[in-house]
């Protein structure tokens, strides 16, 4: 008789608690449900976006060390609005203005200009004016490389002469891994 008594209350709190939970359920599930359907949630931003925002990050440039002659880096801080474009074109334009950290030199010659620069399949494609030619060493390819290796998309660097490839410049510099 005990053993009927116990398991009769058992089975009287098991009901009561399923239909707590089948009820208690269910009006929250038609509350989320009403406020779906009918009421709209407007979020409205607490300041607009405007061009006064400025956006900054850091890109890392590569020029020569006046003491040592080895490249060293400066990072320089740019509107990230700079980069969408063509980030590559704009990074290249930054070495051509050269540095702006003491100690450092810009082995790119004078007066050169870029004409282009894009990417296609990882390979970063620089096209310079002839000036480019007057340098002398590697130091200005190797500061362009360099600094172009800092996307992470970028694995080679190929560089040409007003759209034609030059003697000196048909290697494509591949990035180590």
């Amino acid at each position: 008789m005990k053993k009927k008594v116990i398991i009769m209350l058992f089975s009287s709190m098991l009901i009561f608690v399923t239909l707590f939970l089948v009820l208690n359920f269910s009006t929250e599930f038609e509350q989320i449900v009403e406020n779906e359907n009918f009421n709209e949630t407007v979020i409205e931003p607490e300041e607009e976006v405007s061009e006064d925002i400025n956006f900054d990050t850091k890109v890392r440039l590569y020029f020569v060390d006046e003491t040592s002659g080895i490249l060293s880096y400066e990072d320089r801080v740019v509107d990230a609005r700079e980069l969408i474009d063509n980030p590559y074109m704009f990074v290249v334009n930054l070495l051509i203005n050269g540095p702006e950290k003491p100690g450092l030199k810009n082995a790119i010659p004078d007066g050169t200009k870029l004409n282009k620069a894009n990417i296609e399949n990882g390979t970063v494609r620089v096209d310079f004016s002839d000036e480019f030619l007057n340098g002398s060493g590697t130091d200005a390819i190797y500061m362009i490389v360099d600094t172009l290796y800092e996307f992470n998309e970028v694995s080679s660097v190929k560089f040409t002469i007003n759209g034609e490839e030059r003697e000196g410049l048909k290697e494509k510099f591949l990035k180590k891994v």
